[in-house]
This record gives structure tokens, sequence and C-alpha cells, in this order.
């Protein structure tokens, strides 16, 4: 996944910005969205530096349990696109 779509990548820190920190299955039920999709979407994010892993805990099951929150970066861009939607409407 080289560049996802603008409009859902904004929808998506908007998401993650609303519940921080969030977990992934919370962005996966509250997307409707596959675990697939959700986490090629994290994965972009955290390469491009728009999220943080908060916490990482063991748990039962083999990955560990993570929670992500916005980084200054991602709070920026979502900020830039609120102001234009805002002035948009």
């Amino acid at each position: 996944m080289e560049n996802p779509g603008l409009k859902t990548l904004i929808s998506f820190l908007d998401q993650v910005g609303r519940n921080e920190p969030v977990k992934f299955s919370t962005l996966c039920d509250e997307r409707k969205r596959g675990y697939g999709m959700v986490s090629r979407y994290i994965r972009y994010c955290l390469k491009s530096d728009l999220i943080t892993i908060v916490s990482e805990r063991k748990t039962r099951g083999r990955y560990p349990s993570k929670e992500y929150s916005l980084s200054n970066k991602g709070n920026s861009l979502l900020g830039m696109f609120k102001d234009t939607t805002v002035l948009a409407d």
C-alpha cells in the first residue's frame, strides 16, 4: 500500500484522535472493516510517523496488545484538513 486514499486516511486519523488511546480491535469495529485493511492503514501511519504506539502489553494470544495515539505530525495533518473542510462548507 503505497499511498492510501486521502479522504480515508483523514477519517482514519480522526478516528484514532477521537478514541485515543485506541486498540486495533476498536478501530476494526468502528470502521466496520476487516483486520487486513485496518492493519495496512496502521502500518502506513506508523511508517509515516502519523501515529505512535502508546502501550504494548503481552496477552494470551500470539501478538501483544497495542494502543495507538496520534503523533504531533498526525495531529497537525489532521488539523490542516479539518480547517479546510470547515472553510469549504
